[in-house]
């Protein structure tokens, strides 16, 4: 192979290998482009509602916190408000409201509000506005958040004064799971914990043995 050849063989090789390497470049940039402007908190509600079975916890502290499950057209709201234990169960369109201080239940006719009071107040959200996107650290880790202005709904601790035009919540993603939830009010803020499954157990749906009709 003469000199000449050989000058047009490893042009053409580095032509490529600058070509690959930009195409390489471009997707990767691209891929990150869509992925920070992705409605994280869009993609969870779909998927929730794919199936209707899912399972999210909301923790504010050892006192207070509550999980939300949902498997098809039943329903459990297990709630911690200062160390107080009630559930509400929604099946056969009636809701069952269990008190653990006294071991009674109580049937309310005609009512399964809390069904879908879950993904339709995320639906509200996602609808209203676009969301401010950012990146914040929270106990020691960075994470990319979304945040909606007016919506106070995920407040654990509200007062009848809290004003939805200055209130802000952010959602915070670790990939497409979300892990906090922080609701701002001027300089105070809020922030529970968040974790989710979609896996439910058919038994949290039924009255326990030990309960008694109130």
């Amino acid at each position: 192979m003469d000199k000449k050849n050989k000058i047009i063989i490893i042009s053409v090789s580095v032509l490529v290998a600058i070509i690959i390497i930009g195409l390489i470049i471009y997707f990767v940039t691209r891929g990150a482009s869509e992925e920070a402007n992705e409605n994280k908190l869009a993609k969870m509600y779909d998927r929730m509602m794919q199936n209707e079975t899912y399972a999210v916890s909301f923790t504010l502290d050892e006192n207070n916190y509550y999980t939300v499950s949902r498997k098809g057209n039943m329903a459990n709201v297990d709630t911690y408000s200062n160390g107080a234990h009630t559930t509400h169960i929604i099946r056969d369109g009636n809701t069952i409201l269990l008190m653990y201080s006294t071991n009674k239940y109580y049937t309310y006719q005609n009512n399964e509000l809390e069904l879908t009071e879950l993904p339709n107040q995320l639906n509200e959200i996602i609808q209203s506005q676009e969301p401010e996107r950012g990146r914040e650290e929270i106990n020691g880790e960075n994470y990319r958040y979304e945040e909606y202005k007016g919506v106070s709904y995920f407040l654990m601790n509200s007062s009848d004064d809290i004003s939805e035009e200055n209130t802000n919540t952010r959602f915070y993603f670790d990939g497409d799971d979300l892990v906090y939830i922080k609701t701002i009010m001027g300089e105070e803020s809020e922030i529970l914990q968040v974790n989710t499954s979609y896996q439910v157990e058919d038994s949290i749906f039924e009255i326990p043995a030990d309960f008694q009709e109130g």
